[in-house]
This record gives C-alpha cells, sequence and structure tokens, in this order.
C-alpha cells in the first residue's frame, strides 16, 4: 500500500520536519514555491503539475503553507508507487479552514480581497483528511522526534491480464480494418500508457525489413514519458532523443496536436494519449485524418475528466467511425487494489463524483420540475447534493478539474441553481457576478493600469467593443449549465435561464461566453441572447473561437445591447477578410443573422447579379454586389436558401476572399471552371429559389 502523512505546525517547522522523515528516501519531489531549498532541482511549483503527469516517485511532498493547489494535489497523489510516502505539510486541521491560503490569489475577485474568503474547501478537505483511515498525522505541539522513514522497497511492476489485452488491442488497430479506432480508459497508475509503449515496440519489431512509422501527440511531452520508457526498454538497438526512438525506416516519434494538422504529418498508425485533455475539436480532425488511431484517457484524473470524455466523444466516434471500439483498464499496477491513497484522493477532490442513476427520471416531466438557488454554505453540510452537482459538471465539461471544485465553495462572486426531479439534481447552472467598479477602478481598466480577474463580460465590452459604460453596470455571466444525459433536449436548460432572468434582481445584464460551435449558438439564440464578440484566435483549451452573448434585464442593459450589437454587425463581415478567414461558415452565418438589421437589395444590384448567374458577368466585376447580396443573405435568414456546401463555397469565397484554388482543392472540386459554375447556381438560388428549395425549408 501507499502511505499518506500530514505534518501539521507552522511552515518552517514542517519544512525541516519532513527533510528529517525523508532522509533515507532519494529522489523526493517537493511541490511547492518555496519547499525544499536544499534539493531544489527536485523542486517545482504547483502551477507546473502537469509535469507529473505519467511519472513515478517513491516519495513526495506537498507543501499546503504554498497554497493548496487542487489539480497538483491531485496529480502528485496519482505519481507516488506501491510503499511509497505522500508527505502533506499544511497548519494544524483544525485551524486550516481560518488559513489565509496563498492559492486565494487565483480566484480572489474584486472587490472581495484574498483575506475575505470563506475557507469552505478546507473546512471540507481538513474534516476528510482527518478521519482518514491510514492516514498518520503528526503535529508540531507533540514535540516528537523525526526518525527516518524506511528506505524505498523495490517495486516489482509486472503486467496485469487487461493490460496485456490493451497491448493486444493496440497491435490489431494496426493490422485489422482501417477507421476501427480503440478509445482505452483507465484510472491513473493502470499501465495504460505503458500498454501504448510496449504495443509501440511489437509493432515497429513487427516491421523490422520495411518502413513503419507511429506518431504519439498528447497535451505534452511530459504526459509521454512513461511510453517512451517503455519502449526504449524494448528497443535497444534505436536510437532516441527527446520524443523520438528511431532507425533509418522506422521510428516512434512525440507530435504535438497541432502539428500533426497544421504540417500534415504521416504515420501508421497514431497513439493519441490523455486525449481528454485536448480540444475536442483537434480530436475531431486527427479522427478523420488518421485511417488509424489510438486514444487513451485518464477516469479520474486532474488534466481532465475521461467520462465526460467518452460520453461526449462517443457522439462523434458513433458518427464518424461507428465501428469504433473500448477498452477498460480497471487492475493497478503502480500501487494495490482498494489503495487509501487514491480513495481519499478520489472523495476529497470529487474525481470519482456521479450524478443520480438515469433511473431516478423515469417518466420525467418538465412541469415536476423544481428550480431554486442553493448557497455554497448549505451546499458544503450536503455532501450528496454536492457529489451529484459536481458529477453533473463533470460529465458536462470533460475538462472540469478539482480547481473547479474549490472555485465552486469558496470562489467570491460565484451564484448556482440547481433544478430537483422528484430530489435529485436534474440540472445546475452556476454564474458569476461581475462588474459594477467605481470610479477609480473603471479610470484605471481604462487606461491600462488595472485587469481585475474573474470580470470578463464587462472588461471585454469596455476594451474590445468600445463600450465603456458596461464596466460601471452589474453582470451575471452564466459560466457553466448542466443537464443529466437522461434528460437533455427537453427544455431544461432553458427552464434555468429562464428562472435565473426572472430573479435577476440588480443585474442588468445576463451574458454568456464559450467556445462557439453550431449548437451552442443555436440554443442560446433561441434562448433571446445576442452576439457581441467573438475571438480573433481559437482558443486553446476548446479548439473554438470564443463568443461574448448577452440577454439584457435593465433598461440601461437593453441601451449597452443596442449599441454593442450595431458596431459588431458592422465589424464582423470586415473581420471576415481578416483574422476571421478561417472561421466556419456555420459559425459567423448565425451571428450575422439579424433581421432588424437588414437592408434589401437594389433593383440594380439584383440585375448585375443575375446577369453574374447568367455567367455574362464575371466575379470582378460584380464583387461589390456578391458582397452586399452574401450580407443580405446571412442578415436575413435566406442563407437557408442554399445547402450547407454551396454556403461554405459562396461564403467563404465572397466573405472571406478564399482563392478559386483554395476552394477547388478543399471542397474537391474541378478546378475553377468548376467553381465559378457552383458560385454562379448559389447566386441564382439566393435570388430566385427554385421551388424544390423553397420547399425543403417547411420540410
Amino acid at each position: 500500500m501507499r502511505y499518506f502523512l500530514i505534518v501539521a505546525g507552522n511552515a518552517a517547522w514542517c519544512r525541516e520536519s519532513a527533510v528529517q522523515l525523508l532522509a533515507n528516501r532519494p529522489g523526493v519531489m517537493w511541490i511547492g514555491e518555496q519547499a525544499n531549498q536544499k534539493n531544489p532541482e527536485r523542486m517545482i511549483p504547483a502551477g507546473r503539475a502537469k509535469q507529473l503527469l505519467g511519472r513515478e516517485f517513491h516519495s513526495a511532498v506537498f507543501d499546503a503553507h504554498c497554497g493548496f493547489d487542487a489539480d497538483a494535489f491531485a496529480a502528485v497523489s496519482g505519481a507516488i508507487k506501491n510503499h511509497g510516502y505522500l508527505l502533506l505539510l499544511a497548519p494544524p486541521l483544525h485551524q486550516w479552514p481560518a488559513f489565509n491560503d496563498p492559492d486565494y490569489q487565483r480566484f480572489s475577485v474584486w472587490p472581495v480581497a484574498a483575506d475575505n474568503i470563506k475557507g469552505r474547501f478546507l473546512q471540507r478537505l481538513s474534516s476528510m483528511f482527518a478521519q482518514a483511515p491510514g492516514t498518520e498525522i503528526i503535529l508540531q505541539e507533540e514535540d516528537r522526534a523525526m526518525t527516518p522513514l524506511p528506505s524505498p522497497v523495490p517495486c516489482i511492476t509486472t503486467s496485469t491480464t487487461d493490460q496485456q489485452q490493451a497491448i493486444d488491442a493496440i497491435v490489431h488497430v494496426a493490422s485489422g480494418h482501417r477507421r476501427r479506432p480503440l478509445v482505452i480508459t483507465a484510472d491513473r497508475g493502470r499501465g495504460k500508457s505503458a500498454a501504448l509503449g510496449l504495443a509501440a515496440a511489437i509493432l515497429l519489431n513487427k516491421h523490422a525489413h520495411g518502413k513503419y512509422h507511429i506518431a504519439v501527440t498528447a497535451p505534452s511531452m511530459h504526459a509521454v514519458e512513461t511510453l517512451f520508457e517503455h519502449a526504449a526498454q524494448a528497443l535497444p538497438e534505436f536510437d532516441s532523443s527527446t520524443g523520438k526512438l528511431f532507425t533509418i525506416n522506422r521510428s516512434l516519434r512525440f507530435v504535438t496536436p497541432d502539428q500533426l494538422l497544421k504540417q500534415h504529418k504521416q504515420a501508421d498508425i497514431l497513439f493519441v494519449d490523455e486525449a481528454a485533455a485536448i480540444p475536442a475539436p483537434l480530436l475531431e480532425e486527427l479522427l478523420l485524418r488518421y485511417k488509424r488511431i489510438v486514444f487513451s484517457t485518464t477516469v479520474h484524473g486532474y488534466e481532465g475528466c475521461g467520462r465526460g470524455f467518452a460520453i461526449r466523444f462517443r457522439e462523434t466516434l458513433e458518427r464518424l467511425t461507428p465501428q469504433w471500439r473500448e477498452l477498460r483498464l480497471s487492475t493497478p499496477i503502480r500501487w494495490e487494489l482498494n489503495d487509501p491513497l487514491e480513495q481519499l484522493t478520489f472523495d476529497a477532490l470529487l474525481l470519482n463524483a456521479e450524478p443520480p442513476d438515469d433511473g431516478a427520471f423515469t417518466d420525467f416531466t418538465l412541469d415536476q420540475l423544481e428550480i431554486s438557488s442553493i448557497t455554497r454554505d448549505v451546499l458544503l453540510q450536503d455532501e450528496t447534493t454536492l457529489r451529484q452537482l459536481f458529477g453533473l459538471l463533470v460529465l458536462a465539461h470533460y475538462r472540469t478539474r478539482p480547481f473547479d471544485l474549490r472555485y465552486l465553495l469558496d470562489g467570491a462572486n460565484v451564484r448556482i441553481l440547481i433544478a430537483r426531479y422528484r430530489g435529485k439534481i436534474a440540472a445546475v447552472a452556476v454564474a458569476l457576478h461581475e462588474g459594477g467598479f467605481d470610479d477609480t477602478m473603471r479610470s484605471q481598466i481604462l487606461s491600462g493600469e488595472r485587469r481585475p480577474r474573474g470580470h470578463l463580460a464587462p472588461q471585454t465590452l469596455a476594451l474590445h467593443c468600445a463600450q465603456p459604460q458596461a464596466l460601471q453596470q452589474s453582470f451575471l455571466r452564466i459560466m457553466r449549465i448542466a443537464v443529466h444525459p437522461a434528460i437533455r433536449r427537453k427544455g431544461i436548460a432553458s427552464a434555468l435561464l429562464e428562472e435565473m432572468i426572472s430573479s435577476a434582481k440588480g443585474i442588468d445584464t445576463l451574458c454568456s461566453s464559450f467556445g462557439a460551435t453550431s449548437e451552442l449558438l443555436e440554443f442560446w439564440q433561441k434562448n433571446s441572447f445576442q452576439p457581441l464578440r467573438i475571438g480573433l484566435t481559437r482558443e486553446a483549451s476548446s479548439g473554438c473561437h470564443s463568443i461574448l452573448m448577452l440577454h439584457p434585464v435593465s433598461d440601461i442593459g437593453k441601451q449597452l445591447l443596442h449599441q454593442a450589437q450595431r458596431r459588431f454587425l458592422k465589424q464582423l463581415p470586415l473581420l471576415l477578410t481578416d483574422s476571421l478567414n478561417k472561421l466556419e461558415s456555420g459559425i459567423f452565418l448565425p451571428l450575422l443573422h439579424d433581421a432588424s438589421h437588414c437592408h434589401e437589395l437594389s433593383s440594380q444590384s439584383k440585375g448585375l447579379l443575375r446577369r453574374f448567374a447568367a455567367a455574362q458577368l464575371p466575379f470582378d466585376a460584380v464583387f461589390q454586389e456578391l458582397v452586399e447580396l452574401a450580407t443580405w443573405a446571412a442578415c436575413s435568414g435566406n442563407a437557408a436558401r442554399i445547402d450547407n456546401r454551396q454556403q461554405d463555397l459562396f461564403f467563404s469565397r465572397v466573405l472571406q476572399r478564399e482563392s478559386i484554388q483554395s476552394l477547388a482543392t478543399r471542397l474537391q472540386l474541378a478546378g475553377k471552371r468548376e467553381v465559378q459554375r457552383s458560385l454562379q447556381h448559389a447566386v441564382e438560388e439566393l435570388l430566385y429559389p427554385t421551388t424544390s428549395t423553397a420547399m425543403l425549408k417547411y420540410l
């Protein structure tokens, strides 16, 4: 088993005690900003905990006096090998909730200072740690001698049955039918990365007399160190360098996800490790590009939740590769079954939180839904509700991390709305209060002196949308909405929004910012939220452009929306020719749709466009009219007169200035002539839709 030891007292005493306790254990990893000055090469700050992904240690120290970073604690707890020790340095547990934790700086929000944050998370954590079976607590007040812990016990690692099954399944992907990806899920320490490395060695040895190349991708090189270590041990004749094992005709190489797509890297098979930490749009592109691919991900992990990943990505797999296969590794290799440290970490950080069973929503009807606010103090005392609520958030967004649990309990500006069905949590909405700055802060923001965290909407509107009056208004930004999978698409999320709008006392505007997809845009627009800004670059976390949408509540909120929306609708067509020239038409067409700002085409413009459609005028001669037509079609909603492929071609060419050659290649058209004919047909359909096209709108 593994051992969890809490050393409780002041910071200096705790650190010195840890040095004495671990004197016989070399290679100790220290987590904290000031943790181990005597051996700094083995120290990393909590903010760099991703470096621990896939690594192993006999012993580690987590210095909570530097701040309790929940993600970092989850990471280091999964890196301790069997018979190893994890030492937590902390204040006495009964005093810990009142401790002015340095980590509060990450989520203190103006006007609440860090030292005014309530320690709900630490209250819950200290209580669980104090009661955890097998946990030893050393108190400074005991004044006991620090006898060094025993030297590390050599760990003999052997393959488990399910790990061998994983290796066989990976090898089969390489030799079986194409377009049948494998998805491997496992908790930490189950040997999935090792299985990938061992399978890679088998495949490379199998092709010893030919060419064979394996690409490996992951959020970072650190995440696949174990994979490469196991492959290298089985391939002693291969040359090696960082992220690479190779001979003349065979190789195993690490490539970042964006490099794979930008540089069109060729590979006979692709391994995607820690897939839950890679944006879903990138995963989908990889799935389309590589015919043989293996995904693996952690089920309960600080780097992203594999359960949410499996549910959300399953839809993509079913749509694109319906013959995909899933394999779950359950037997631990790094430690023993039913390890107490693993269970404590799961419970304390809710890594194993689950929503209610599907059976709780049998015969669901919307009229039986009970929607209400819940305070964090109440939530802290109701572990069942907390677990169900957080379990829903995990399933709804597979990048949910332990940090989100801490912010949920301690964030100064958080509001939570829950929907219950027969007493069970059916849905949850989490929102943040923003804005309402005083004159001094507004002046400092506008001059560039201050950028107070946690106030995304008002600062975005003031600094990126030229609406400085937004800084004095009060916003409620909806950060997350999660609905139980068994009852999605039944109007529950809309009901939550309606309640939030009706109960928005003292709020000028409700808003939301998210990675734009067609599905999400449709939902928010259906609920009367209007777009006011779209980010010019794709977010690393989602692979999408972020978008800010507003729903005004007060009169000044309505005035803000009107002014910002007019500016947005004027700017967006211009941005499509520049920074947003790669934005998908399925995203920007709904953003441009606003009948109130739509201007009809003149008869002269229609006449010129008619001549273009009849091949009597070239593209350049009617370019201005084509832009007018594109803007009118998008704004009025008449873009629906042409199918998605025609929309892509027409709007990409006219509004985004994509070249004819690029369009022909991307849409697999036979050169300039076919692109031209397709454009002419799109113009004809937009001006005068055929009977069959027009009727499609009503079918």
